[in-house]
């Protein structure tokens, strides 16, 4: 017995001991145990210490875990929590109040984490969920006992990092309370400067419930109130419920998920819902809407204003009322007709394609989305992601009307899957100034612009097509030496386009545009165009790039030119274009003057060097390619055979709308035995190369002297073999230029005429040189006359000193002598000269019978002539007829005047001599007759 006795003390020391060291490991294995399942469940950072429980109550020291939910870590800290409990209730898995006098909160801001690799992800909850156990019928059935009859929360602190507004920080409190199968409660929550807010909720079923958030303030209307129950009808359930929401009140929770800035009293607005739902007594919680017997239809009416949803929009105004009607597998709606947005947009959204965003009015714009017709939509939620479709005219309106610039939308269907916008249909409009970003690629200082056009978006393909009423007109264009005050151009054919918009791409079909250029400068000159057609052969956008390939043909092209115009042609342009630059390739044709003009021109975009290459290419005949054909001239001149061609190479550093330095220019002028005339003078066989460089872009000079040949020219003293050296300078200030002409030299009458030259400057009046006369023929002088009966033999030298001025030429001191021994001078007068010399006095009589074989040994002329055209000529003659023996020598002192232009057509030097003769006899002052020794 005392064994038995000591047996018994040994194993309840043992089972003493044992208990004991189970109730102090207890709470450590504890800890583990829930600290490792909260880890499997992929929380983080899991600290759990529970303290030793007691007969009624149990203190748990800490509790902290972490968890990562999208771009946000949601951190929890628990700290001296109490559980009172009874021991019987307890074995029930029933306490009579949980304690949380601390509790923290934190939801902060991280940054998109990796791709899991693991291949693993969340395991289905549906598999042995308990509601999968519940039916709707179950909604009747009062509340179930929830696990504690009082949660009371002394403080807990809720704070997100990217929540805006004063509820960004939170302070919750208050207690729920479970008695005699009903649950209610009242929960106190407050932020940084606001007052205090009140959850109240009462229900005892899981249908028939109402809840109620208001503020604390005196007599403050309630935030949000809801009310829901149900009902048998039959073999089912029918659900009813009404949400009413005071916008203005819920504005500190508003800014807690969205960033609406701190003037939340301005948010104002109301939203009601109201629904109706059947759904069988016997369909399962957990699979009620994906039961086809369920279904509700329902009302909702909505209107707000928000002051800004900070970097997006500001003063935003949304109101919307329409019916809803929900099954399994889909919720179909219907929007009444009204203005559903307002709103002022300070950017465009990310996702437009960077060139039709190019077009968008930057800086605040008015965005207002309305409807005319009910709007009609389904969403597809039981479809993973969810689906939705709207199908209805929509109007989006984006900037000022009017304005600037105004972009109108009306969509008529729209397809979203998730987030992602997978299909739409509509119409576009944009009409106004172009934004900046347009101007600067056309190098224009305004753009105006009237798009018009037709839409369709398949998945990230975007179709569309401008219709031929679209037009841009831009002011202003500069492309280094080439400026156009303004053009317009106008689709002539539907303009297909098609982007692929996750690419960011988009290319443009081929194309037709009308093109109205009222005149373009090209180098200081005019070129007008009448009509133009563009051909887009290619056009192409990727991100900031873009690419342009199209043909400019223009017809009825005039060109302006210094001292005229050129006649109309057609012109061609070949144009090359990208975000970097601009190439073109220009030909000109004209009526009989094929290809006259050929250019290519490269010019950057950006700060950079541009080049310009150019060739003009003449040739004339008497016929159709005469030059008057080809271009009218302010001057009676004409070109009527030979070949001229110009070949001009040209740089220049700088960049669009912000000006250019010419870095180089030349051009060659080659002249190939031209022809032509000027008034009444000829011209043949004038062949010269001028090699001309640029200074910059107002000067031109020549890089070396040019020699200048000429087969004759007619005034109507022929001059042939015409040479001379010239070389000269030109600056735009000044209206003419400065050239040197040296080494002068040509034929005439049988002999030559030479000079040096000079140098003329028309800002430095007159330029000087002297004119050597060699060898004339004075046989031929006289030819020019045609004065019937009027010969003569001899050789005449001399000099004429020339002045050049802006008025004309001038010549002084001029003088002309015949070489010794002289020559003679036959003069046989004609029947009508004999009757009036006859009837005339004795001496005239006996001057005509000297000249009739005058040997003359002395002919001076001495030469004045005046840049009004008149012509003074003193004449010194001496000599006799060897015929009138018995008649002295005799000397002629004799003046002509005559005006050089009628001079050039006809010398009549008899005339002038009979009436000199006459004179000098007649008159008192007449010319005295000697005898020879």
């Amino acid at each position: 017995m005392a064994r038995r006795m000591v047996r018994y003390r040994r194993l309840l020391l043992v089972g003493l001991t044992a208990a004991a060291i189970l109730y102090l490991v207890l709470p450590l294995a504890a800890s583990y145990v829930l600290a490792r399942e909260l880890r499997a469940q992929g929380y983080q950072q899991v600290i759990i210490q529970l303290g030793y429980p007691g007969w009624r109550r149990m203190h748990i020291p800490v509790v902290s875990f972490q968890q990562d939910v999208g771009q946000e870590r949601v951190m929890v800290s628990l700290t001296d929590a109490e559980v009172d409990y009874r021991p019987i209730q307890l074995l029930k898995g029933h306490v009579n109040r949980v304690s949380l006098p601390e509790v923290a909160v934190q939801i902060l801001h991280t940054k998109p984490g990796g791709i899991d690799e693991s291949g693993g992800g969340p395991k289905s909850d549906e598999e042995g969920s308990p509601w999968a156990l519940l039916t709707a019928g179950d909604l009747l059935r009062r509340l179930p006992i929830l696990p504690f009859d009082e949660l009371r929360l002394d403080r807990l602190t809720l704070f997100r990092e990217q929540a805006t507004g004063p509820l960004r920080k939170v302070t919750i409190s208050g207690v729920l309370i479970q008695q005699e199968g009903e649950l209610g409660g009242h929960l106190s929550f407050q932020g940084q400067h606001t007052a205090p807010y009140g959850l109240t909720v009462a229900g005892h079923s899981a249908s028939t419930w109402s809840a109620t958030l208001a503020s604390q303030r005196p007599q403050a209307a309630p935030i949000i109130s809801w009310q829901s129950s149900a009902h048998p009808s039959g073999t089912q359930i029918k659900m009813e419920g009404r949400l009413e929401v005071n916008v203005r009140e819920l504005a500190p929770f508003i800014a807690l998920l969205v960033p609406i800035g701190p003037e939340l009293g301005k948010v104002t607005g109301q939203v009601v819902m109201s629904w109706t739902g059947m759904a069988a007594a016997d369909a399962s919680l957990l699979s009620i809407w994906e039961d086809p017997r369920t279904q509700m239809d329902g009302q909702v009416r909505a209107a707000m204003t928000l002051p800004a949803l900070q970097g997006m929009a500001k003063d935003i105004a949304l109101s919307w009322e329409g019916r809803f009607s929900a099954t399994a597998s889909q919720v179909a709606w219907t929007l009444d007709p009204g203005v559903l947005l307002t709103a002022t947009v300070n950017m465009p959204p990310q996702r437009i394609p960077e060139a039709v965003r190019a077009l968008l009015p930057r800086g605040d714009q008015p965005l207002r989305i309305e409807q005319k017709q009910p709007v009609q939509g389904r969403l597809m939620w039981a479809e993973s992601p969810l689906r939705m479709v709207a199908e209805g005219p929509v109007h989006v309106t984006y900037g000022r009307t009017p304005g600037p610039l105004v972009v109108e939308f009306e969509a008529a269907r729209a397809e979203s899957v998730g987030q992602e916008l997978v299909g739409a249909e509509g119409t576009f409009r944009v009409e106004g100034e172009l934004s900046k970003t347009v101007t600067d690629q056309l190098a224009a200082k305004e753009a105006m612009g009237g798009f018009h056009g037709a839409l369709s978006l398949a998945g990230s393909q975007l179709q569309g097509k401008l219709f031929p009423s679209s037009l841009v007109t831009v002011k202003y264009v500069e492309h280094g030496t080439v400026s156009i005050p303004r053009a317009t151009l106008q689709l002539v054919d539907p303009l297909p386009l098609h982007c692929d918009v996750g690419a960011r791409r988009c290319r443009v079909g081929s194309a037709s545009v009308a093109v109205r250029v009222p005149a373009v400068h090209v180098a200081g000159r005019d070129v007008r165009i009448a009509q133009g057609i563009l051909t887009i052969q290619q056009g192409e956008t990727a991100g900031a790039s873009w690419n342009l390939r199209a043909t400019l043909d223009a017809g009825g092209v005039t060109v302006d030119l210094p001292y005229g115009g050129v006649a109309a042609g057609d012109w061609s342009v070949k144009l090359a274009a990208n975000e970097a630059g601009l190439k073109a390739e220009l030909r000109a044709d004209a009526p009989a003057h094929e290809e006259w003009l050929t250019a290519g021109l490269e010019q950057p975009l950006g700060a950079g060097r541009g080049i310009l290459h150019g060739r003009l290419d003449l040739l004339f005949d008497a016929g159709l390619r005469r030059l008057s054909r080809f271009m009218a001239l302010p001057v009676p001149m004409d070109l009527t055979d030979g070949r001229l061609t110009v070949a001009v190479d040209a740089s220049w550093f700088g960049m669009p709308g912000r000006g250019f330095d010419m870095t180089s220019g030349s051009a060659t002028v080659t002249a190939e035995k031209l022809s032509g005339r000027y008034l009444d003078y000829e011209m043949k066989g004038l062949s010269t190369t001028m090699v001309l460089r640029s200074g910059g872009l107002h000067s031109i000079e020549m890089a070396e002297p040019a020699t200048v040949t000429v087969a004759s020219v007619q005034t109507g003293v022929e001059l042939t073999n015409l040479g001379m050296a010239v070389q000269g300078s030109w600056n735009a200030s000044e209206t003419f230029p400065v050239i040197d002409i040296k080494d002068i030299q040509c034929d005439l009458f049988g002999g030559a005429a030479t000079s040096p030259g000079t140098h003329i400057d028309w800002t430095k009046p007159p330029a000087r040189m002297t004119f050597s006369l060699r060898k004339l023929d004075l046989a031929r002088v006289l030819r020019v006359e045609q004065q019937k009966g009027l010969q003569g033999s001899g050789i005449l030298n001399g000099t004429l000193p020339v002045s050049l001025t802006a008025a004309g030429v001038s010549v002084d001191d001029g003088a002309l002598e015949a070489e010794s021994p002289g020559g003679v001078i036959r003069y046989g007068s004609m029947p009508e000269s004999s009757k009036v010399i006859t009837e005339a006095d004795s001496h005239l009589h006996l001057v005509a019978q000297a000249l009739n074989n005058f040997h003359y040994t002395v002919l001076r002329v001495g030469v004045d002539y005046a840049d009004s055209g008149l012509l003074n000529l003193n004449i010194r003659l001496e000599g006799k007829n060897p015929d009138l023996k018995k008649s002295p020598p005799i000397h002629f002192n004799l003046a002509v005047q005559e005006h050089v232009p009628t001079l050039l057509k006809s010398l009549r030097l008899v005339r002038d001599l009979e009436d000199s003769i006459q004179k000098k006899y007649k008159g008192s002052d007449s010319t005295r007759t000697g005898r020879g020794t």
